[in-house]
């Protein structure tokens, strides 16, 4: 009596796809109160929020007194740096990115001093304090800038209510996971990923709760838990974005 061998299981089967593609963004950081800025020690620095331009988060450090610990007196020039802070799975990269800093009028935010953009290799090493005033670790943890951006005098001279506006420009290259969907009746949101991922915009979908749905990462557009398009805010341009940051009113102390 003869006996079969049963079939084989079906392989295990799994593809990845990335994409790479540049990535833009800037920060304003407004100080009000320039003045007061001047008496923190040197190596003491004003530290912006974090923000995120390709897939990683970045600071801009103000030295109102250069990044040397060791000076004590006023320096005749601010430091400007940029600062690698975190990253998607917050373990040790580094990273090759361009990066400009520019001075911004108060009253138009148009360029009043700007140095030509410039590459440098960052460094996120763990978790870092991500804003407010710091001293740089051991002296250094600086991240990529310039030692005196501008001499004080110099800027002194462009100054208006005692308030300094920089622009930092970053452009870095990001890699993204295209998500591989491989369906017969794809789910409506399986349906949205394809879509997105055709049209090589796809860099996340984030999921609101709020609204009950998902938000294209890169296109703004948002999907409700059906898969139905619902549309995007138009977004702000540039110049309108930055007028705004430097009309903002304080609030109330």
């Amino acid at each position: 009596m003869s006996s079969s061998m049963p079939p084989p299981p079906p392989p295990s089967r799994f593809a990845s796809c990335f994409v790479a593609k540049p990535a833009r963004g800037f920060q304003v950081l407004r100080i009000d109160g320039y003045s007061c800025t001047k008496e923190l020690p040197g190596g003491e620095r004003v530290t912006s929020d974090a923000f995120a331009v390709g897939g990683r988060h970045w600071c801009v450090d103000y030295y109102p007194n250069g990044a040397d610990a060791s000076a004590d007196d006023e320096s005749a020039a601010i430091a400007l740096y940029l600062r690698l802070v975190g990253t998607h799975r917050q373990i040790k990269e580094r990273v090759r990115a361009r990066y400009k800093f520019t001075l911004l009028d108060l009253a138009t935010g148009d360029a009043t001093y700007e140095r030509p953009e410039e590459t440098g290799v960052f460094t996120f090493a763990g978790h870092q304090a991500a804003y407010g005033v710091q001293a740089a670790a051991g002296g250094g943890d600086v991240g990529c800038g310039y030692a005196a951006f501008i001499a004080r005098v110099e800027l002194e001279g462009m100054i208006m209510d005692d308030r300094l506006a920089i622009r930092c420009d970053i452009g870095v290259t990001e890699v993204a996971p295209l998500p591989v969907v491989v369906a017969d009746n794809p789910s409506p949101m399986a349906k949205i990923l394809r879509d997105c991922a055709s049209r090589h915009k796809y860099n996340y979908l984030g999921y609101n709760s709020y609204n009950e749905g998902y938000t294209d990462g890169v296109g703004g557009e948002f999907y409700g838990l059906d898969g139905s398009r619902r549309g995007q805010e138009p977004p702000l341009d540039d110049k309108e974005y930055i007028r705004r940051c430097l009309a903002a009113k304080r609030p109330r102390e």
